[in-house]
């Protein structure tokens, strides 16, 4: 069964008013997800204003997968690694995503985002593309 984010919201707060009902999905039903489910749940925890997430998500993010798993696997894969950016280098919500799906993918990000540089993500700088022709 396709749940979306207010199931993971339910399991992922210390309290909340659907807890119990999720907790008894888990237990009753085969449950899966997007990568789109939990990159929301990512930017429902990430306060932008502090650059920091409000609950430990990169501890979290393991601990649900194996509750709520991610269709396509390799999805789940990207997830992994976008929990370990966050926790080791602190990126965003959405940059985590992109450069987990582009480390599992072995892919080289075209971008002006310099944190992909940071976590060992090949990079082609965006501005000045068409000037450089790289």
């Amino acid at each position: 069964m396709f749940v979306e984010s207010d199931f993971l919201f339910a399991l992922a707060k210390p309290s909340d008013w659907l807890q119990a009902d999720a907790a008894a999905a888990v237990e009753d039903e085969t449950v899966y997800t997007s990568i789109v489910t939990y990159a929301e749940f990512l930017q429902y925890f990430y306060d932008p204003d502090v650059g920091e997430y409000t609950l430990p998500v990169a501890e979290l993010v393991p601990n649900l997968l194996e509750l709520v798993p991610v269709r396509p696997a390799e999805h789940e894969e990207a997830l992994l690694a976008a929990a370990a950016f966050i926790g080791d280098h602190g990126l965003t919500p959405h940059d985590a995503v992109h450069a987990g799906i582009a480390r599992i993918e072995s892919e080289t990000v075209l971008s002006t985002e310099q944190e992909y540089d940071t976590v060992g993500i090949d990079r082609i700088p965006l501005d000045g593309y068409a000037t450089d022709g790289s």
